[in-house]
């Protein structure tokens, strides 16, 4: 009576971690920017700022 040998167990992996995308370098990965606020008919900055979405990501803070 002769045994047979059963082929190995395939080894398990770990499964790789998403890839991170890079953060936007015009809001630093917030999805915000902030701009000096201007009135008047001469434009002239006062002392406030105003939020905005960020134009390169459109507030996704990412690339």
């Amino acid at each position: 009576m002769t045994t047979t040998n059963k082929p190995p167990a395939p080894r398990r992996r770990t499964a790789k971690p998403a890839p991170v995308p890079p953060s936007c370098g015009t809001c630093a990965g917030t999805g915000e920017t902030t701009t000096a606020v201007r009135v008047g008919r001469k434009r002239r900055q006062i002392d406030a700022t105003q939020t905005a979405l960020c134009p390169d990501c459109f507030g996704t803070g990412t690339t």
